[in-house]
This record gives C-alpha cells, structure tokens and sequence, in this order.
C-alpha cells in the first residue's frame, strides 16, 4: 500500500433539476489517498473512506491508489488526482419521506410490488410482507409450494410459502429482494407491509402521521 500523500482538492459538479438548471456545489478536499482508501475533508468535516463506503453526506468512494481517488456523488462519478482546484458548498441529497395518516389506528397507504399496484396496511408487528393466494396470483408472483411454513394469524395458524419479491415501492421508498409470506388461506384484505420492508426504513410518528424515512 502507498503512504498517504497530502493533497486539497475541491470539485463543483451540476444537477439537472425539473424547473430547469441548476448548481449545486460541493466542497470536498483529499487529505489523504492509499490504496482502497481516502481521507476526504468534506464541508470542513474529515471523513475516512473505504472503497465502496459512503459518508453521511453522499460522497461514495469507488476505488483509491497513492494517486487518485474516483468517487460518485449525486448520481456522477469523478476523479480526483493530485492536482486541479474548484470549490464550493455541497448539500446532501434529501433523503425519501412518506407520511401515512392515522385511520383508526390503522395506517394505510398504496404503493407496488414487482411494479404493480398494491393497498398496504403497515404492520410493524408483521415480520415479512404477507398477503393472499390471489393478490400473489394477481401480482405474478411465483410460488414454491413444496416448503409451507406455518404463519400465525389473528385467526390462528395457518400455512403459507415463502416467496422473494424482486421490488417494494412506497412512495420514493424502495427495497430490492424483499422476503414475503404468501398465505394459503384465512386472510383477507390488504396486504401487510412486515419487517422486511421496514427495516428499510426509520419509523416516526408525529401528530396522527407514521412517517417513514429511507435510512441508508
């Protein structure tokens, strides 16, 4: 591995945003570089980064060596050698937020599974996203019959199948290869938004609102 090498560089980069163009600038010095590793100084804040880790403000690094760091920051990927000065202050993308209101004590909200649209009624109790024979039919979602499990309901124990959903949009909330139950029978209505998706999430509730966050 090199030694670290001593260095300041800053980067300002563009964002295309719908109501037309705009700058958004970002302040990032390279303090120190080896292999797989940067020292970056983002902001005035010092941030130690790994390949392939990516700090609180979105800077990820894709590789480093003794002379240059790549890193992608807001969907662009850029290369930061020993030499070169732009400057300016970067502000951290906002972070996905859906607000569900309170029915009841129930919280209800639409969102899609594999891309189509669903009801979800979001259970923190639930420990997987679980839903009926027929919305996994009308969903298109295959399912191995050969491993049942047995489920607890309110209606008591029941058999279900395990089952990978490849996407569980809510919102601008979005998991990838979320684990699910499909029920074979005793349940009815919409489908339970478990842990498997939440643990996606940060969970808040704020006068009659559960508001979910995207934590990562």
């Amino acid at each position: 591995m090199g030694l670290f090498r001593s260095n300041r560089i800053c980067l300002l980069f563009a964002a295309w945003m719908l109501s037309g163009l705009v700058w958004a600038e970002a302040s990032i010095h390279v303090e120190g570089l080896m292999n797989n590793m940067a020292v970056l100084n983002i902001n005035g804040t010092q941030r130690i980064l790994r390949k392939g880790q990516t700090s609180p403000e979105g800077v990820k690094l894709i590789s480093a060596d003794a002379k240059q760091a790549v890193i992608m920051i807001s969907g662009q990927r850029k290369v930061l050698g020993l030499s070169g000065h732009i400057s300016g202050d970067y502000q951290a993308p906002q972070k996905a937020t859906v607000s569900i209101q309170s029915s009841n004590g129930q919280y209800l909200t639409t969102g899609s599974i594999n891309g189509r649209p669903v009801s979800f009624l979001v259970d923190t109790g639930a420990t997987s996203i679980s839903m009926s024979m027929a919305d996994a039919r009308r969903l298109g979602v295959s399912v191995d019959r050969s491993n049942p499990v047995y489920v607890g309901t309110a209606g008591g124990q029941v058999i279900g199948y395990p089952v990978l959903l490849n996407s569980v949009k809510v919102g601008g909330l979005k998991a990838s290869y979320v684990h699910g139950i499909v029920l074979e029978s005793g349940f009815t209505g919409e489908i339970l938004l478990g842990m498997t998706f939440l643990k996606h999430v940060n969970i808040k509730h704020e006068k009659g609102f559960m508001i979910l966050e995207q934590n990562h």
